[in-house]
């Protein structure tokens, strides 16, 4: 073995213990030297070049300041107007049950007494009868008597002369926000058929419709107080059928509306009563739950 520490009969050779040292101490001296050279490097930027800030995630010895956050305050939500929520259906029915069938409320048949009562809502209400044309005039001046709300999804028989298109205020928020509703279910409009009548019309329908209502007494006819109109049966499948048979069913619960359904006339008789517009106080109302199915409901296989 020579000094390097190498085996002669060998090609490999092992450093010797000298030889680390010196590497070792060598490179010590360059790290030294490079540590030197860096800011060297640092002053030759310009003057005029801002230092780079630290970042605090890089230097956690240094404190974030304090930023106070001022969160909008917003009023206390009001409660909706009256048009607002008498906007909102009260109830949308469920036309099938769990087995796919159609659910069809028992038809809403008219009567005698009901025909009283609607009398003496209205009273209740303080309605009067309108008496000829000049009478229907005045109060529409008065804003007593408002236009039915025709739209897209509200139409009127042509049939209906102009100057008897007309309801009042709460009869017609309750027509836009029920065809609004059956335009978004079925996609076609309901038909008003008729609205408010004059008592010297009305005697004259007496002459020619048996089986239209007398002018004065407790079975007038509501129609000549304006909170009445006829919705057009003519056209509509059972299932719009039953889920306008639906609909009204809870709002005649409320008494907010009666509704006596005619067979002979084909269409929907509805009083609707000055209740139906909410007070500006009332909480908006939601829907009933599936539990408060209507009475008397049949269900009907579906094809």
């Amino acid at each position: 073995m020579d000094r390097t520490g190498s085996s002669r009969r060998g090609t490999r050779r092992v450093p010797s213990v000298i030889g680390r040292r010196r590497s070792n101490r060598k490179d010590v001296l360059l790290g030294a030297r490079r540590n030197r050279r860096r800011p060297q490097i640092a002053s030759r930027r310009s003057p005029d070049t801002a230092p780079t800030p630290i970042s605090p995630l890089e230097n956690p010895s240094q404190q974030m300041p304090v930023v106070s956050v001022i969160r909008p305050t917003s009023d206390r939500p009001q409660l909706p107007s009256v048009q607002q929520a008498a906007t909102e259906p009260i109830f949308l029915p469920t036309l099938f049950n769990d087995r796919g069938g159609l659910i069809v409320p028992a038809p809403l048949f008219g009567s005698h007494d009901l025909l009283v009562r609607q009398n003496v809502l209205a009273d209740q209400d303080g309605l009067g009868r309108v008496q000829d044309q000049a009478d229907l005039d005045g109060m529409r001046t008065r804003r007593m008597l408002v236009a039915l709300p025709a739209s897209e999804a509200l139409r009127i028989d042509d049939r209906l002369p102009a100057n008897r298109r007309f309801c009042r205020p709460w009869t017609a928020q309750f027509l836009a926000t029920l065809a609004r509703s059956f335009y978004a279910r079925f996609g076609t409009p309901l038909q008003v058929n008729s609205a408010v009548r004059t008592v010297e019309f009305q005697h004259r329908l007496q002459r020619t419709n048996g089986n239209a209502a007398p002018a004065e007494g407790d079975t007038a006819s509501p129609h000549l107080t304006g909170q009445a109109v006829d919705i057009a049966k003519r056209g509509l499948s059972l299932t719009e059928i039953a889920w306008l048979r639906g609909y009204m069913l809870p709002l005649i619960e409320e008494s907010r509306v009666d509704v006596e359904e005619e067979f002979q006339q084909s269409c929907f008789h509805i009083s609707v009563y000055r209740r139906y517009l909410p007070p500006e106080t009332a909480p908006q109302r939601y829907a009933i739950s599936a539990r408060s199915t209507p009475p008397l409901a049949v269900a009907v296989p579906q094809p």
